[in-house]
């Protein structure tokens, strides 16, 4: 057993490093209170995920939200992770707190912490040093993508990509036969339950690469253990993408094949320019011709310092650096490919995981200290290589000259004073290398770029509070609203988030908004009325389209929505404070409110307690109650179609008295049922939704966890056994760790277990954490540490 203090020793550097890279996070706050409440962070996670945890805390389970329309099918987007437990928590996190941006930055936080510590795992496993596996997991989650991009912007891809070093070594140490496969199968369906389909090619490629590993140390009991805890995860983890592959028939995100028009794609020079801080590529991006934030920045060392590094240390690896080629390899490629390849479009979104292996390489070359040879020789080609970045950062965007010469005067100071501290004392390397990081960060974000002006900033009121007292109450009923930013004034551009919204950030406001962000979408809906992803209006002559016939029905988009206010953005080209005049008079009043125009319907709806909107004369309904989001009871005699203010999203199923019945969605999208004459006097209709495979979904995920369950046991079982025929003196006849097939692996060091603190039924050795696949522990000698050339 391990005792409290080596367990105190081993985890003190992990929880160091979470630590510190949660404090290090704040920095950016210091100029931009909304850094991590940006873009799709503000318009849509951040809020999506308070509408979900609100319903949990109601104690409902979060599946389709009708009021959201087009985008809350929430198992569709499959983004917001409704089955991942970890998202689900942080939800309530979110809906607890009473601030948007504060909610969403904490849970930022603890996923960059999350990203550093699985780093750090995968650093000492391939051979680095404890503090040059604190610099790699330090420098990783502030590097230019994974900071101004997914932690910035896209919270989905965050939460993806820091699952997935945690796979990476968890898989190692599972094909070795040293931990129990139950660890990587939890990682694998955390990764793959957010639900984004990035975070499930970066596991593909994880099981990949480590397969190719097996693969050249011979080692197939490996093989075998992988490709098992593989099906598991993959089968209990269908359940997620079941719904999106149904409901692709009728949203925008139809389309396939591949297609380059430069979009978010960076060339290999972006790529190779990985430490040049102040560099903003020529990618063109949303409206940008370059970024605005240095995208392809890693960490401010691996380039100026190359020529001090010893990279012949990449040798004692051996065939351990198979799985890292791999995966560096199937992500080189993928990386250079089109702006689109099928469902996968911009390819700058692959550059945090082309670097992962990258930072992995460094920390073990640089556990090998700095040359100390040759000062002259290695400071010529340091100082050349440093002209170089300037260079390229300035041929990008010559207009920030005098910020890229900072940056070399910033760089260079770094690099003599990181090589003098080596020089003086080698153990002092990491420290130097860290503050750097720091360094370059607090420039950075609040100097030069405090925020991703590649993408919309939106700039939304972050308490709670102003929700409330600016929306609660003021637009009842289920509400239409008519806006688009770009008509928002330039000079006072946040005047109007007293009146109008976007995104899903009407939920905590407490408005049914029509108008909502959605992923997926429904095509005809949106098409219909003119709606773009975020929920703004596209169309000038929105109001007419209101005022249409809804298709397939006899009433008007207001009564088929059932829509109790409409909002129209005054300085857009929608019609201004006339814009409502037409609504009928004696049904809807019309104000004029600040910057918006707003019509209340004055008349009582049929049916207030449903959602039913549209039925022929033949049908003549008697109650309509909408028990729940996806439940749904109309009592009715006659016959005929009856259309509801909702999505006809696949997924839902009516019965009439018990028997099916039959659902179509109008040409605009809406749910229609076709209602059989009755059967005696009243009839019973039934809705229903439940997301299409969850049938299939539920069993596959079933015969999983059955099939992780029986591995691990076996597991389990076999180390056991081969513990007490070891204390019997006899060969161990099950499960347990191989022995090495690497003639090149070094002897290990006697510090070589990066997390042995795991619980010892979870069945990890102590010897195993630089180890290749099917080997015990090959790790950077320590005379290799400390000799010089």
């Amino acid at each position: 057993m391990i005792s409290l203090p080596d367990v105190a020793k081993r985890i003190g550097t992990p929880v160091l490093l979470a630590v510190a890279v949660a404090a290090t996070a704040g920095i950016p706050l210091f100029s931009n209170r909304s850094f991590y409440f940006w873009d799709d962070s503000a318009a849509a996670f951040a809020p999506g995920w308070y509408a979900v945890g609100e319903r949990l805390l109601a104690g409902s389970w979060p599946t389709l939200i009708p009021d959201m329309w087009a985008g809350g099918n929430l198992p569709a987007e499959a983004l917001y992770g409704t089955y991942n437990p970890v998202i689900l928590a942080d939800s309530l996190l979110i809906a607890s707190v009473p601030n948007l941006a504060v909610g969403i930055t904490l849970v930022k936080m603890q996923f960059l912490a999350i990203l550093a510590v699985g780093v750090y795992v995968v650093a000492r496993q391939y051979g680095a040093t404890r503090s040059m596996s604190f610099v790699a997991g330090f420098g990783m989650p502030f590097a230019g993508y994974t900071l101004y991009f997914d932690a910035s912007s896209w919270a989905s891809g965050l939460i993806a990509f820091a699952w997935i070093p945690h796979v990476w070594w968890s898989t190692r140490a599972s094909a070795q036969g040293r931990l129990n496969p139950l660890v990587p199968f939890v990682f694998g369906f955390l990764a793959l339950t957010t639900g984004n389909p990035y975070g499930a090619v970066g596991v593909a490629v994880v099981y990949l690469a480590v397969i190719g590993e097996c693969v050249a140390f011979r080692r197939y009991s490996g093989l075998a253990r992988l490709l098992w805890s593989g099906a598991s995860v993959l089968l209990a983890t269908l359940i997620v993408y079941l719904p999106l592959a149904f409901t692709t028939e009728v949203s925008v995100r139809t389309q396939g094949g591949a297609h380059n028009d430069g979009f978010l794609r960076p060339d290999l020079g972006d790529v190779l320019n990985a430490s040049a801080f102040s560099n903003r590529p020529d990618i063109p991006a949303f409206g940008q011709p370059v970024m605005t934030v240095p995208l392809v920045y890693l960490v401010w060392f691996i380039v100026p310092l190359a020529p001090w590094i010893r990279w012949n240390t990449l040798r004692t690896m051996g065939r351990r650096s198979v799985s890292l080629i791999l995966f560096g390899a199937v992500y080189g490629v993928l990386l250079l490919g089109p702006s689109q390849l099928w469902l996968f479009r911009w390819p700058v979104r692959l550059i945090e995981y082309g670097q992962l292996p990258v930072m992995v390489a460094t920390a073990v070359v640089l556990s090998a200290g700095l040359h100390r040879s040759h000062v002259m020789r290695r400071s010529v080609l340091t100082g050349g290589l440093l002209l170089v970045q300037f260079y390229l950062s300035w041929s990008n965007v010559p207009e920030d000259g005098r910020i890229h010469l900072v940056a070399l005067g910033i760089a260079a100071a770094l690099v003599v004073s990181t090589v003098g501290i080596s020089m003086r004392n080698p153990r002092a390397l990491s420290s130097a290398l860290a503050v750097g990081i720091v360094v370059v960060l607090a420039v950075q974000t609040n100097a030069w770029f405090p925020g991703n002006c590649s993408v919309t900033p939106w700039k939304f009121p972050r308490h709670i509070s102003f929700y409330e007292d600016h929306f609660r109450n003021r637009y009842p009923g289920t509400t239409f609203v008519i806006a688009h930013p770009e008509n928002i004034p330039s000079e006072k551009p946040t005047d109007q988030w007293g009146d109008i919204l976007f995104g899903n950030v009407w939920q905590p406001a407490g408005v049914k908004a029509v108008n909502s962000y959605a992923g997926i979408s429904y095509e005809d809906f949106v098409d219909s009325l003119c709606l773009n992803y975020y929920g703004g209006v596209e169309c000038p002559d929105a109001v007419d389209r209101l005022l249409a016939k809804a298709p397939g029905t006899s009433v008007s988009w207001l009564d088929a929505l059932r829509l109790g206010t409409v909002v129209v953005q005054n300085s857009g080209p929608y019609g201004g404070t006339h814009a409502l005049d037409r609504l009928p008079p004696g049904e809807w009043t019309v104000t004029h409110d600040g910057t918006v125009t707003v019509g209340h319907r004055i008349a009582p709806q049929k049916w207030p307690d449903g959602r039913l909107s549209a039925s022929p004369r033949t049908l003549h309904v008697l109650a309509d109650n909408a028990a729940t989001d996806t439940r749904e009871t109309v009592e009715f005699t006659g016959s005929g179609t009856a259309t509801f203010a909702l999505l006809a999203w696949p997924g839902w199923s009516a019965r009439v008295d018990g028997r099916p019945a039959q659902t179509s969605a109008s040409p605009g999208g809406l749910l229609q049922v076709k209602l059989p004459p009755t059967r005696g006097t009243v009839s019973t209709l039934t809705l229903e939704f439940s997301p299409p495979g969850t049938f299939w979904g539920r069993i596959l995920t079933g015969l999983g966890l059955v099939l992780a369950l029986m591995q691990g046991a076996w597991h389990f079982r076999g180390r056991r056994r081969g513990r007490r025929n070891s204390q019997r003196g006899d060969q161990p006849d099950a499960v347990t760790p191989e022995k090495s097939a690497d003639p090149d692996a070094a002897a290990a060091d006697d510090n070589a277990s990066a997390i042995s603190w795991w619980p010892t039924w979870f069945g990890w050795s102590p010897s195993s954490a630089s180890s290749p696949v099917g080997s015990p522990s090959p790790h950077v000698p320590l005379n290799v540490l400390k000799r010089s050339t």
